[in-house]
């Protein structure tokens, strides 16, 4: 059974995802909740106190996602399908607080901040990958590292946005990862 601070949490998302920040109130949290407005301002001091928690806690667990997919490095042109093949894993699985972030992130702040967290930590992980791939052989050594990892970032994010906002559209992660190692092959 979740704590009464995770439920308020679990909750908060739900309703955030499919009311926005600004349509969903403290009032419609606790209720939700089963607890008082009370209860939720002695966990939390405010619904932005509430909303910034949620997207700390995807900040993080996208972090670990990113780390373990560093730490299962073969070669940098595998690495390349590790990475998409698990980001579009964990945006699945984390649907919800990706709903969250992307209906946000040009009215609040730490959404925006999310995004670019999420996006700078994606490209460092592709610049590691094409390091990796260029000292192994994988990977072409005539290419921009920053700029390449940048468009593939940038092709990752609209990918998983594509999927969060048009769910019943083609899954695209294989095509992804196949035009990626095209452009990068030595």
């Amino acid at each position: 059974m979740p704590s009464s601070k995770d439920n308020i949490l679990e909750n908060a998302r739900r309703l955030f995802a499919d009311h926005g920040f600004k349509g969903t109130t403290i009032a419609q949290i606790a209720k939700t909740s089963n607890v008082t407005d009370a209860a939720i301002y002695r966990h939390y001091r405010s619904k932005q106190d509430v909303f910034d928690t949620i997207i700390a806690k995807f900040i993080e667990r996208h972090s670990i996602l990113l780390g373990r997919i560093h730490e299962r490095q073969k070669s940098g042109y595998c690495l390349l399908e590790t990475l998409v093949l698990d980001h579009c894993a964990f945006v699945q699985e984390n649907m919800t607080d990706m709903r969250v972030i992307f209906s946000t992130y040009t009215t609040i702040p730490s959404a925006r901040a999310a995004i670019d967290r999420m996006h700078d930590n994606v490209v460092a992980t592709v610049m590691a990958c094409l390091e990796r791939g260029i000292s192994d052989g994988s990977v072409r050594d005539d290419i921009d590292k920053h700029e390449t990892a940048t468009i593939i970032a940038i092709l990752l994010m609209g990918l998983n946005r594509r999927r969060i906002y048009s769910p019943d559209s083609p899954e695209l992660a294989r095509g992804v990862v196949a035009f990626c190692q095209r452009s990068l092959r030595s």
